[in-house]
């Protein structure tokens, strides 16, 4: 992987369970984290893979 991030080419770490630890920066990406809340706002699919996801109960407001 050094090799390929040498010519500037960055790789994400797909040997981790959660985005923000694959992640370079250790955080997910503002649009990935509205997407999540727009697709699926009670954080059924995939739960835990997002650290930063909070999911939205039933009636609260948005």
């Amino acid at each position: 992987m050094a090799a390929y991030e040498a010519f500037g080419i960055m790789i994400a770490n797909p040997h981790v369970v959660t985005l923000e630890d694959g992640s370079r920066y250790k955080r997910v990406d503002a649009d990935q984290l509205s997407f999540k809340h727009e697709v699926d706002p009670l954080g059924l699919l995939n739960p835990g893979k997002m650290r930063s996801f909070a999911p939205r109960l039933p009636g609260a407001q948005q």
